[in-house]
């Protein structure tokens, strides 16, 4: 008999890990809606009007990898309309799943930097948030 307890109390002791895996590192039960998110910053003058970029680059500050997504023509063209730029996007949740990062978003025109933002942001099994940072962003002069 003592054996037998004995040999319980080993494989309940064995069976019973403390070691922090937490459910949501694990994102295989997680069910995620169909949506594709992005988050985006509007660059606007002190008037409120949009601001056109020539070009904007976005860097991740932990490792210095260019994120930046791209735009087709028709795409870039809406977004210099409408001053709005993508920062972070759905399409990086497996990368930077259930991790929080540091992020610059950098805005030209004629060559000449004119936004230079930092941002927090992260991403869960399923979407990508903004934790820290801004989106609307107001130029002085333009």
């Amino acid at each position: 008999m003592k054996l037998f307890v004995a040999l319980i109390t080993v494989l309940l002791t064995l069976n019973c890990s403390d070691n922090d895996t937490d459910d949501a590192s694990n994102c295989s039960d997680v069910f995620c809606t169909e949506e594709f998110r992005t988050i985006t910053v509007n660059v606007k003058d002190k008037d409120g009007v949009a601001v056109a970029l020539d070009s904007f680059k976005v860097v991740d500050l932990t490792n210095g990898d260019d994120i930046t997504l791209d735009a087709s023509g028709s795409e870039y063209e809406w977004m210099t309309k409408n001053g709005t730029y993508p920062l972070f996007s759905d399409k990086y949740v497996t990368k930077y799943r259930n991790k929080e990062i540091e992020i610059n978003f950098q805005g030209y025109v004629d060559d000449k930097l004119l936004v230079d933002s930092d941002f927090t942001v992260g991403a869960d099994c399923c979407h990508v948030a903004l934790i820290e940072g801004d989106t609307d962003i107001v130029l002085a002069n333009p």
